[in-house]
């Protein structure tokens, strides 16, 4: 009896040494660089007096493509032989700016969106290929903050859930590169505007449906 419970304990032992020592589990940072594609489909539409140029509505799609750089930690928690479960968050410390002109020929304001420091928090499942290299999904909630220029109330935060699948691939015990494809479908932004020339005409500004698609590349350090 006694020999079996050692057995049973050396075994336990070692199977939970396994699991620790698997290559993707622990915690790591990195930085990521990407491009991105972003588009919505805006819409205006005025209450009061209109005109042929302020129309009672308009709508049109918008859309920009820029780079991203961000920092991304997390840590990864070992669940079975070559399977881990990464939890973590990114971080982009900057701004993008979307701008419109209104054809208003009363005011032709200029009104410009600011998406400032978003930030993500994802749990990716992580499968191994070999002893070097995985297959990873995440699923994302992102946030950011929002500013408008020349409207007399801003949209609320910019909100949304995504996903994204990739690779990752260790280049040495501690480094790695990672590239995925990633997709974010953001919450409705909506802002209104007061301050305009023709008395007790209120502008609505929706952008609905937003999106964002990205290629991303990370280069990290697991420890």
């Amino acid at each position: 009896m006694n020999k079996i419970c050692k057995l049973s304990a050396i075994a336990l032992l070692a199977s939970s040494t396994s699991l620790m020592a698997q290559t993707f589990s622990g915690p790591y940072a990195g930085i990521s660089a990407s491009v991105a594609g972003f588009g919505t489909d805006a819409k205006k539409t005025s209450t009061g007096p209109t005109t042929s140029a302020n129309p009672a509505s308009g709508n049109g799609p918008v859309g920009a493509i820029f780079g991203l750089a961000a920092i991304d930690v997390g840590y990864g928690i070992p669940v079975s032989k070559g399977t881990t479960i990464a939890v973590g968050a990114t971080y982009t410390p900057m701004e993008a700016d979307f701008s419109g002109k209104s054809n208003d020929a009363n005011t032709g304001q200029s009104h410009t969106f600011t998406i400032k420091n978003p930030y993500t928090v994802y749990i990716a499942p992580t499968f191994e290929i070999n002893k070097d290299s995985a297959f990873f999904v995440k699923a994302v909630y992102s946030k950011a903050d929002v500013k408008a220029t020349n409207l007399t109330s801003s949209p609320s935060d910019l909100e949304g859930y995504g996903g994204s699948a990739g690779l990752k691939v260790m280049l040495t015990n501690n480094a790695y590169v990672q590239v995925e494809a990633a997709y974010t479908k953001f919450d409705d932004l909506k802002a209104t505007d007061t301050a305009i020339a023709q008395a007790g005409n209120t502008r609505t500004y929706t952008a609905e449906d937003p999106e964002l698609v990205e290629g991303r590349i990370t280069i990290g350090y697991k420890f």
